[in-house]
């Protein structure tokens, strides 16, 4: 099988605002690559009024498009120096095409094996396209990034989509699309940035596919989520049924330092120390285990947080997920942020069944 390459394809992303531009001008960016590329292109019913000229500059730039004798079509320099000839155009030159974003979103995620999302957004700047998952809940998400010529694109704007905690990828047109410091920022979050420039080309029948397995594109990523498999297998210190998973648990706080976990019909009661969230200078319980109180008094469901709060939030999580993870063996996130409701949920139901007097006394605190 051949692959042919589209590098003038992921450069118009580049460039393009709204990945959009008249179907003649679409020919001249992408030249030979054009009849590959085009499947990828969508009519927007639109038409041009403008043609580019080959000097622009000064008033009248670019060649306005009108009508002459007979109907046809002809772009014409208004500009007073008159530097660009006349252009002869067909009428389908002035079609309007824009990237077919719901098609190529569907095509990445199939082809970087994603369990694709329920629902793909329809415009938009950073698209979560779904899962890469090694197991059953262990998973990086998948995330398409159009940042475009105008407005770089900002770690809010990321997170806002569904971009939280570390081994994400993240598909961007190409090398050029982020600033190089944005890209050392993110893989220094443990994040893997792929160049689709770099990593994909067109098969004879004008399929989208990568250059490698994406085993192999993907090698740190997975290699990641391996080792949080094996942590959790190998630091387990409270026994849970085979396969278990957190859907499956029940976590009931009847105390400030009892907690009964309940999962398959067994019960067992744990404190701070049983699941590492004790001090041992002072003896008292961990910030984790006051995060975990907090999430039971709010019943697993943390928010809506504004955006002053979720880096804060975000750390006290970070800790109570990787604590729940090494103490049950269960692989998966147990705390998830939900960008619809802003807000942080467990993976587990979770309550708060401590005396009415201490809840009351724990939430003037």
């Amino acid at each position: 099988m051949t692959m042919k390459p589209l590098p003038q394809f992921w450069k118009a992303f580049d460039s393009l605002p709204g990945a959009a531009t008249d179907r003649r001008d679409w020919a001249a960016r992408l030249g030979a690559e054009f009849p590959s590329a085009k499947s990828f292109l969508r009519p927007t019913g639109r038409r041009a009024t403008a043609i580019d000229c080959p000097s622009p500059g000064g008033n009248g730039c670019p060649r306005e498009v009108i009508k002459v004798a007979g109907g046809a079509l002809r772009a014409v320099c208004r500009s007073a120096t008159g530097r660009c000839d006349p252009l002869d155009l067909q009428a389908e030159d002035t079609d309007i095409l824009q990237v077919d974003f719901p098609r190529l979103r569907q095509t990445l995620a199939g082809a970087f094996g994603v369990q694709a999302a329920a629902v793909l957004p329809a415009s938009g700047r950073v698209a979560r396209l779904g899962e890469h998952a090694i197991a059953a809940g262990v998973a990086a998400p998948v995330m398409l990034l159009v940042p475009g010529p105008i407005d770089g694109i900002h770690l809010d704007e990321l997170r806002e989509a569904g971009l939280d905690g570390d081994h994400a990828v993240l598909l961007v047109p190409t090398a050029a699309s982020l600033p190089s410091s944005m890209r050392v920022r993110l893989a220094s979050m443990g994040h893997c940035v792929l160049s689709l420039s770099d990593v994909t080309g067109v098969d004879d029948k004008g399929n989208l596919v990568l250059v490698q397995p994406v085993e192999l594109l993907l090698h740190d990523i997975r290699a990641g989520l391996q080792v949080r498999i094996d942590a959790a297998q190998a630091g387990a210190s409270v026994s849970m049924p085979a396969g278990a998973q957190w859907a499956e648990v029940t976590f009931v706080l009847i105390s400030d330092e009892v907690l009964n976990v309940a999962c398959r019909g067994q019960t067992q009661r744990l404190e701070p120390d049983r699941v590492g969230m004790k001090d041992g200078r002072t003896g008292k319980p961990t910030e984790a285990w006051a995060f975990l109180q907090v999430l039971a008094g709010v019943g697993g469901v943390l928010g809506p947080l504004g955006r002053d709060v979720v880096e804060e939030q975000k750390k006290r999580k970070q800790a109570l997920s990787k604590q729940l993870v090494r103490a049950f063996g269960i692989s998966g996130d147990p705390i998830r942020w939900s960008k619809r409701d802003r807000a942080y949920q467990t993976a587990f139901v979770i309550r708060d069944e401590r005396p009415k007097t201490v809840r009351m006394a724990a939430a003037r605190r």
